[in-house]
């Protein structure tokens, strides 16, 4: 992984077999980022694990073939730990879409993903009882 900053905007290259959230933690720590938004992000992916949320549980498919990483976006709290929270789109080699939470993967080739620093608002998340989930409040 490269990454440089401006003004808190982040751009990081990650390169083929890296792990992508290994990179995200270690792009965290390097740019002392402790509220953010994904503002997107694209290249390939495999070894994709995107999840579904179905009202009480996630239901969970693993993509093993590379996909275009079509479209990225996502939060990041590192308030009492850190949560990174994305959804995506990916393209399979038929064009065919698929999307959802991205829980883990590889980066197949390349991936750029570009993140906005935010230090005048503190992100963070609780866990709300009636829907189970540990959703986002903001500071």
């Amino acid at each position: 992984m490269h990454g440089k900053e401006d003004n808190g905007f982040v751009a990081l290259k990650l390169d083929h077999g890296e792990d992508f959230y290994e990179c995200l933690n270690k792009a965290i720590v390097d740019f002392n980022i402790k509220s953010g938004y994904i503002l997107m992000g694209i290249g390939m992916l495999k070894e994709i694990e995107i999840g579904y949320f179905g009202g009480t549980e996630y239901f969970t498919k693993h993509l093993a073939e590379p996909h275009e990483l079509v479209s990225m976006q996502g939060s990041i709290s590192t308030k009492d730990e850190v949560i990174i929270h994305i959804h995506c789109s990916l393209a399979d080699p038929d064009h065919k879409l698929i999307g959802g939470h991205l829980n883990k993967g590889t980066v197949n080739v390349i991936n750029e993903i570009f993140i906005k620093k935010v230090d005048d608002i503190e992100l963070g998340r609780n866990l709300n009882p009636k829907t189970g989930l540990k959703e986002l409040y903001i500071d």
